[in-house]
Formats: C-alpha cells, structure tokens, sequence
C-alpha cells in the first residue's frame, strides 16, 4: 500500500483471514507517512508511524518493510519499478494487494500502477531489481527473479467510491465479520492518525469509520450475518494469473464472488 493504516482500513481482514488459514503474510507501505501530522516536523512523525506500523503488524505475527518514499510523491518511474521489484522478489508473494487504481489520491493510484509493474518486471531475467533489505541479514546476492507473476487484487477504494462519488463494484466480497476486532485492533495501533484524520480529512472516530465501510460493503454480501466486508477486483491484464485464489484459501462461505471478467 502507499501509506501505513492503508492496509488495516482496506484489507487487514482478509489478510488475518489467510494468515489463520496458513498463510505467511508480509505488510509493506511506499512511505513512511512523512506529512501525516499537523504538528510533528517530517523526520519526527515518520519515525512514530513507522513504529506504528510495526507494531500492526506484530499483531498479525507479520513482517512490515517501509520502502523509504516521501508522501506525496510516489510515481511510477524506473526507480520505484526497481525498489518495488526488488521487494517482490525477497517476498516471491502467490498473491499481491495493493490500492484500487482509481482512489481518492494519486498516491494510492501511482502505487497501484507500480506495484502491477513491478510484478511483471519481477519475472524478467534481464530485469535490475533494487534490494529492499526484507530481511534483517542483507544478502550477498540479489534475489533471483520470480518464476511466476503473483495474482494481483485491487482492494476497495477509499470509503468505496471513485472520483466523482460513485460507488464502486466489487468483483469479490470476503466476510471479516469474525475477525473485525482483530482489525480494529491493528488500525489502533496508529495511534497517530486518529487526530490528523479528523483534522485534515473530517473524519472523527477513526475506528467507526473502518467499520462504517465494513458495514457498506457487507451489504453486497447478501447474508444478514455478514456484517463487515472487504472487497476486491482482481487485474486480469495478459499474463497475470486469472484464477480465483481466496475461495480456495478462505471458502465458499467467507468469499462471494459479485463479477469475475475473463
């Protein structure tokens, strides 16, 4: 995602879901949130949101990786490709979420582009990947190219709508209801965005604006024991893989699937 609590409003839920289905799960953020204060200098407040994204993800046993990109800023240029690549290799990830390619802010949509990107050069042999320093221990040699493109989902754009308010469709809709509260959990440890929430954007009650959405695309469900979803469209470009990876890792039960394009 573009910026830490990215990931815990729009998608954590499923991801605690296949992580409880056996899954290894790894969080990462183009920035470090640097402009994310009304107070707090740059160097100041991405020190305490990168903690505070450590410590979301502690909750989910995960890793997190900031890739050190300033708020803002994020463009889909050569180096990007290369940072996020680099990534992508160290993880070598069966399925990537990134931001829907349309959102609120060119962040989340210069991330969505670079994240496709960068799994398509992740393959390439010929492809320079830059080393993102996963692992505590920097290797001696880079990590070697993937041998397969990751499916790729598209999470929910913010409160689910485009640019000129209408809402958008999901192409799968999976059921957090039983683990919301782990969510919630994991969205407070940014502790720091409450306030600036309710400052810059007018959103107060941080948390029960997450369940807010969780409640509207729980709608599409169907089920009135749903009752918060998350939601995602699959990229389905040329060579990207096609198949449907979350009914088999999550069940019928927990996954309805509204369109699926071939």
């Amino acid at each position: 995602m573009a910026h830490p609590d990215d990931i815990e409003i729009t998608c954590a839920g499923t991801l605690i879901l296949l992580k409880q289905a056996g899954w290894d799960v790894h969080l990462a953020t183009m920035t470090a949130g640097d402009l994310g204060s009304m107070h707090q200098p740059r160097a100041e407040i991405a020190r305490i949101r990168r903690r505070e994204a450590a410590a979301s993800a502690g909750i989910l046993d995960a890793n997190y990786t900031c890739l050190g990109f300033s708020d803002l800023t994020i463009l889909c240029d050569e180096r990007s490709k290369r940072r996020v690549s680099g990534l992508i290799r160290e993880a070598r990830p069966d399925l990537l979420i990134t931001p829907a390619p349309v959102d609120y802010m060119a962040d989340h949509e210069e991330t969505a582009r670079i994240a496709r990107e960068a799994a398509f050069a992740s393959t390439v042999p010929n492809w320079k990947a830059t080393s993102s320093s996963l692992s505590s221990k920097r290797s001696a040699k880079p990590a070697p190219p993937c041998d397969a493109l990751p499916v790729v989902l598209y999470a929910d754009p913010l409160d689910h709508i485009d640019h000129f308010g209408r809402r958008v469709r999901a192409a799968f809709v999976v059921d957090v209801t039983l683990v919301i509260d782990v969510k919630e959990q994991m969205l407070a440890a940014h502790e720091s965005q409450r306030s600036w929430l309710r400052a810059q954007h007018g959103e107060d009650e941080y948390l029960r604006w997450m369940r807010r959405t969780g409640a509207d695309r729980a709608r599409d469900f169907g089920n009135k024991d749903v009752r918060y979803a998350e939601g995602f469209v699959q990229h389905l470009g040329h060579g990207f893989p096609k198949r449907d990876v979350l009914t088999p890792a999550l069940g019928k039960r927990r996954v309805k699937t509204l369109f699926q394009s071939s």
